[in-house]
């Protein structure tokens, strides 16, 4: 069934475990349908090799130590695959603003001004990032150059403060030109509730758009039902966290209007880059 529709897929990684070794990224997306996809880099150091050491509890500063980063992320290979597939593979990049340079700033320009990034991406708690104070300057430079910011969202690490809602609403709130995409935006339904409680009757915040990989499918049908049909988007966080098929999958099992199901699928992220 989901070749009936075109699948934009707004959250990938150029690698992952879920893609066979001797599988290109674009095989993999044609094995599942996938026309196009919003590709990122990965923090290699963030695995699951950091906590599955037979009989060993990690220390907090083992653990800060193997995850924080100490520089920005590569982004090469999605250059890379840009430039062999420019009509499927859309760059998005990952970027700390917690340890940025101006160099870092001016780096980050250079993507997206001469390298045709879509946007940039932000992960609160592999980068140790607070709401919404640390996300103001990202902020500003994702209105100015008019393109989305996407946040990871959801729990933290066990050592860290659970993911408040609030903090993302103030930061909307604060800059109602920013294109925000909050990813994983079902993970669980206590926060899909959360994130209903804050910005479903909220007419002032009309830029903010809803993530659906790493969900719960009725998390995603209340968010399709409460943020409307318009501000919700498809995502796979595939090869990384996914098989692409779960994640599409969870969609076409909701049921709903192939119009609205077209919508989620592609329109709406294809809308929000300007590519229609």
């Amino acid at each position: 069934m989901a070749n009936e529709f075109k699948i934009f897929d707004a959250h990938m990684h150029h690698a992952g475990r879920f893609k066979p070794r001797e599988e290109s990224l674009i095989q993999l997306m044609d094995k599942h349908g996938i026309e196009k996809a919003a590709v990122t880099t990965l923090n290699q150091a963030a695995n699951m090799n950091a906590i599955e050491q037979s009989g060993k509890i990690l220390d907090i500063k083992e653990l800060l130590n193997q995850f924080v980063p100490k520089q920005q992320y590569d982004h090469e290979q999605v250059r890379a695959l840009i430039k062999e597939y420019p009509k499927r593979i859309y760059g998005f990049f990952w970027f700390n603003p917690k340890i940025a340079s101006e160099d870092d700033w001016d780096f980050l320009e250079k993507y997206i001004v001469d390298y045709g990034f879509k946007g940039v991406k932000t992960h609160p708690y592999i980068d140790f990032l607070k709401a919404p104070h640390d996300f103001y300057q990202l902020a500003e430079f994702c209105v100015e150059h008019d393109v989305p910011l996407y946040i990871h969202s959801g729990s933290g690490f066990f050592f860290q403060k659970q993911a408040r809602v609030k903090d993302y609403h103030a930061l909307a709130k604060k800059y109602k030109e920013l294109k925000l995409i909050i990813g994983h935006a079902a993970f669980s339904m206590e926060y899909c509730v959360s994130l209903v409680r804050f910005f479903a009757h909220d007419s002032n915040i009309p830029n903010v758009y809803f993530e659906t990989s790493v969900s719960i499918p009725f998390g995603i049908l209340s968010l399709i039902k409460a943020m409307g049909e318009d501000r919700v988007i498809f995502g796979s966080d595939a090869p990384a966290a996914n098989p692409p098929d779960i994640e599409i999958n969870k969609i076409i099992c909701l049921n709903l209007e192939k119009s609205t199901l077209q919508k989620v699928f592609y329109n709406n992220f294809a809308h929000l880059i300007k590519l229609n």
